[in-house]
């Protein structure tokens, strides 16, 4: 302490205590206390800042040297004046680097700890913790330099490479006694290279920092070893050659790090661990992102965590309840145990809702750093995630003999599907799903084909569900799974006959419509020209041909209601437009005038089948169709999710797969099969055997009422011909789904949504 300090202080203590013994006014006190330091400060001014760094500095290197040579074992850090120091220096720097002008050279404190290597002194015994419990310290005492330091500053390699010296202690021990010291200064120097992304450049490849590359590296590495890669009795040659290659690869110990305090058993660092990674991924400078990518293990970190959570769901978990299970707002990465939000608690407890909450985590923590990493990290994070845990734990629980392993995870599959949204993310799952086997190289079935296996194979609570799995699959909001399973197949237009349509057009209105799709480039620039597709101007024959499918004799109800599905049918249309703005679809169904057949997986797979007829649904819509006409035979619910899942794709605003699903006007080729022709001709077989029922009316309306759920009470005994009745109800009411979905479309483009 100098001596204007101790001056002053004995000063105000007399005041003080004159204060005290007598009622004065305290401002006038405090005012004569300034004014009596101040003269103090003139007859004994007080020492630069720097002599008292340089004490403290002294003092706590005496204490240190004394413990580095100190008989048995060393006294903790509380027994010595390191922490006092310790404070007393950083007090000194905070002090002067408030009064420095900001951006500016370094403060002469900062220049004493540069010039005298202090940072790398504290460096050094802080790594070997003595005296013990110094480590802690000095973190503390870095995170504070850290907060008070310009980032510019952090460029100076006496400042810097300390630094990455204690973050290299970091990757040397787990479950260090000082973790909550360690993500502290972590973070903060997280903080740091997000301010200045340039900073992050000085945690890359430290060999090269020190003095060139290794001759061993190069671009094509693969990523270092993990135990999963290593078999456990690697010989000792072997293990010698993997330590070679390990030490021939840049390291990136921030990463190393981070990841390290990923497994801390407290939720708390483990989560800052895992915010500070997302915060590094998203750095874009230089190589960053690659070296991330191929030379840590954080892509095979988030696989394994995916692994392990989704290995946690227990086997009796009830698979309808999954899709009930919402996202929490926060990314809880870590255990789950204390997740307890609202909204968990709206959907209720059931056994193994805790584990697939966990998996949730990890799943939208994986979705969210793949969102905010550039194309080389992400890249990587996706095929890891494809080949640890989509070809590995989840195809193997998709292809089980056991029926209930399949359904449960058709049922995660499809909450994969509904939670992620990161492109990059989606699109490697969806062409996981839904990519031909053709295209994989070595692999005899694709998932496509399994699923499709599951849709048409007993029992039919699995077909639901993967029903239900490929309606989500179009639901989603990227053009990818709708291209794949449907697009390929409509595009090339040789569902419709051409050269029929010119000898047969039935109106004028017909023949203008025709006309008026060629002219799309006639609009003025900027305007939205009116779909003559999706919106023909023959609309009402398009809503009579739907509702006249089933005849009047047939309907269960008098009404022909169909207006009853047009809010939702509008409401619908209009989030899907919105949704598929950014695909590029072109606005008009025109036959193109040289279409390809040999770039396109349609063209492909049409050849084995399409001898004698030019045009196949492919495999997704042909499993449709013959759906549609198997509905007489078929489950109601079954039926139920069939019409479903083929609504939603005729929701699509693509004009090739409007025209074919929701146009019977067009002229379609020889045994092409519509909607409309199926559904007509299924109407058409059960005609007969219904009407030559003499109870056939009431059995209609007893089955509508039944189907309805106002009945369910109602005394009637099924028989053969139920399933027929229930098939006419479902047709009933598609038909007018369907009409109403094509005069939504039909109102929304003519009012230029």
């Amino acid at each position: 302490m100098s001596c204007s300090e101790i001056l002053g202080f004995v000063l105000s203590e007399t005041l003080c205590r004159t204060s005290r013994r007598a009622k004065h006014d305290p401002v006038m006190f405090s005012r004569i206390s300034d004014a009596l330091q101040a003269a103090a400060d003139v007859i004994a001014p007080p020492c630069p800042r720097v002599e008292d760094l340089r004490y403290h500095w002294t003092q706590l290197s005496i204490v240190c040297q004394r413990c580095q040579h100190y008989d048995g074992q060393p006294p903790p850090i509380e027994e010595t004046h390191v922490p006092r120091h310790l404070s007393q220096m950083l007090k000194l720097l905070v002090a002067e680097e408030r009064e420095q002008h900001i951006g500016g050279p370094l403060s002469p404190c900062m220049e004493y700890l540069v010039q005298e290597k202090v940072l790398a002194t504290l460096a050094s015994h802080a790594r070997a913790d003595r005296p013990l419990g110094i480590r802690q310290h000095v973190y503390i005492f870095l995170v504070g330099v850290l907060n008070h330091l310009h980032h510019s500053h952090l460029h100076h390699a006496p400042i810097h490479k300390p630094l990455q010296a204690m973050v290299r202690t970091i990757c040397e021990m787990r479950a260090s006694p000082y973790e909550a010291e360690e993500i502290e200064f972590l973070s903060t120097l997280s903080e740091k290279i997000r301010q200045d992304n340039g900073i992050i450049l000085l945690y890359i490849q430290p060999i090269a920092l020190t003095g060139g590359v290794s001759s061993g590296y190069t671009p094509e590495d693969s990523l270092p070893p993990t135990p999963s890669h290593v078999a456990t009795g690697t010989s000792s040659s072997d293990s010698h050659s993997v330590v070679t290659s390990q030490k021939l690869q840049p390291k990136f110990p921030l990463v190393d790090a981070l990841l390290n305090l990923c497994h801390s058993a407290d939720s708390e660092i483990s989560a800052t661990a895992h915010d500070c990674l997302v915060g590094i991924a998203s750095v874009r400078e230089g190589q960053s992102s690659s070296t991330i990518a191929r030379h840590t293990l954080l892509p095979h970190y988030l696989a394994t965590r995916l692994v392990t959570a989704s290995d946690s769901i227990p086997a009796d978990t009830e698979s309808a309840l999954i899709e009930d299970v919402p996202l929490s707002e926060r990314v809880r990465t870590e255990g789950g145990e204390n997740s307890d939000s609202e909204d968990e608690e709206d959907v209720g407890e059931f056994p193994g809702k805790k584990e697939v909450v966990t998996f949730l985590h990890w799943l939208t923590f994986c979705d969210k750093l793949v969102g905010v990493s550039d194309g080389a990290l992400g890249s990587s994070i996706c095929s890891t995630i494809r080949e640890v845990f989509l070809d590995g734990v989840l195809r193997g629980n998709l292809t089980s003999d056991d029926e209930d392993t399949i359904s449960l995870y058709i049922a995660v599959t499809a909450k994969i599907i509904t939670s992620v949204s990161s492109p990059l993310l989606v699109n490697s799952i969806i062409s996981w799903l839904t990519e031909d086997s053709e295209d994989i190289e070595g692999s005899e079935n694709s998932m496509r084909q399994q699923v499709m296996v599951l849709c048409q194979r007993p029992p039919h609570h699995l077909q639901i569900q993967a029903l239900r799995l490929l309606q989500v699959l179009m639901e989603k909001p990227g053009s990818m799974a709708v291209q794949s399973l449907v697009l390929n197949y409509v595009v090339t237009r040789s569902y419709y006959d051409s050269s029929a349509a010119e000898h047969l057009q039935s109106s004028w209105s017909d023949e203008e419509d025709e006309r008026y799709k060629h002219r799309e480039g006639e609009m003025s620039p900027g305007s939205q020209p009116i779909s003559r597709t999706l919106a023909p101007a023959n609309i009402n024959k398009i809503v009579k041909s739907f509702m006249t499918v089933v005849p009047e004799e047939l309907r269960s109800t008098t009404k022909d209601d169909f207006e009853s599905y047009m809010a939702d049918a509008q409401r619908q249309y209009s989030d899907m437009c919105r949704s598929c703005s950014s695909f590029g679809w072109p606005r008009e169904a025109v036959t193109p005038e040289c279409p390809s057949d040999s770039s396109s997986t349609a063209s492909r797979e049409s050849r084995p089948e399409a001898e004698g007829n030019t045009f196949y649904e492919g495999p997704f819509l042909s499993m449709l169709m013959d759906f549609l006409e198997h509905l007489p035979d078929q489950d109601y619910d079954i039926n139920l999710q069939v019409t479903s899942l083929m609504a939603t794709l005729a929701l699509l605003p693509h004009p090739h797969l409007h025209e074919y699903l929701l146009n019977p006007t067009i002229m379609v080729a020889g045994g092409v099969r519509t909607p409309f022709t199926v559904l007509s001709s299924v109407v058409s077989k059960i005609h007969q055997p219904i009407m030559e029922r003499e109870d056939y009316l009431d059995h209609l309306k007893v089955t509508r009422y039944q189907l309805l759920g106002t009945m369910e009470d109602f005394d009637f005994d099924r028989d053969e011909d139920s399933h027929k009745f229930e098939a006419l109800i479902v047709i009933e009411e598609f038909t007018k789904e369907l009409a109403s979905i094509a005069y939504a479309k039909y109102i929304t483009e003519g009012s230029g949504w």
